[in-house]
């Protein structure tokens, strides 16, 4: 079979579902954690470098793979393996440029640089094709502007063609919790508090939710801390701004 050409590639990369680091991407207050880095930056600079060796002839159909791979402690890409595949040929081709990525900078935490997991899903889509019309003689072609319905849905972080982003990246975010959060006054907390939160399509973040509560004022400050944020760049649906909601863990462990 020949491959589909062009190929349209989306790189997926939302916020807190891409990046699956020890089984929970978290906010460790305190600047605990510190998220691996690549040239410098976060998975943007990561998405170029695939962007320009993936060699997407590879890709026989539209279709989605996902790959997982762990950032050693040397920063060195090991235990790569595909969870999903389209077919063959792009899994081996997907697998020959994580062999080849340079090291990344190892996350760490508390000082010491710890391994993680990345699971990286791609989507390969056939890029549609303007059709022709012929015009017969003495017709002027017409184009006529048909209006497309608003849409207000609110899709979730892993089902988004362009993810929103903080400005200044993911890390940029987590950083901000991680200032920004005021540990409530009494001793002896220690938990988790679980967030969802809505990004609209102007950026704004609204509809805070507090899913897990370890009291003592924590969900209050987290809801506080959210509803503060800087308005971030809107996700994107098919060229349209879109509402997305995201769920975040943020941990707490405040001093005796």
């Amino acid at each position: 079979m020949k491959p589909i050409q062009p190929l349209f590639l989306l790189l997926l990369v939302p916020f807190f579902s891409f990046s699956q680091i020890q089984g929970e991407d978290e906010v460790y207050l305190g600047g605990d954690r510190i998220e691996p880095q690549f040239n410098g930056g976060g998975i943007e600079q990561f998405g170029e470098f695939v962007n320009t060796h993936f060699n997407y002839s590879k890709v026989s159909k539209p279709g989605k793979m996902v790959a997982a791979f762990t950032i050693d402690t040397d920063g060195s890409v090991q235990k790569i393996k595909m969870i999903q595949m389209i077919d063959s040929e792009s899994a081996i081709e997907m697998i020959r440029v994580l062999n080849e990525c340079p090291k990344w900078k190892p996350a760490s935490r508390g000082g010491k640089p710890i391994s993680v997991e990345i699971k990286y899903p791609m989507v390969f889509r056939p890029k549609s094709k303007p059709e022709k019309k012929e015009s017969k003689a003495g017709e002027v072609p017409v184009q006529l502007k048909v209006s497309e319905p608003i849409d207000n849905r609110t899709y979730k972080e892993d089902n988004i063609e362009v993810a929103p982003q903080f400005p200044g990246g993911r890390q940029e975010f987590l950083n901000y919790i991680s200032t920004n959060f005021k540990l409530p006054e009494a001793r002896n907390i220690s938990g988790k508090v679980v967030v969802s939160f809505v990004v609209e399509k102007d950026g704004s973040i609204t509809d805070v939710k507090i899913v897990s509560n370890p009291g003592q004022g924590a969900a209050e400050e987290a809801k506080r801390v959210l509803l503060a944020s800087p308005k971030w760049s809107p996700g994107m649906q098919k060229g349209k701004t879109v509402r997305v909601m995201y769920t975040i863990p943020i941990n707490i462990a405040s001093k005796k």
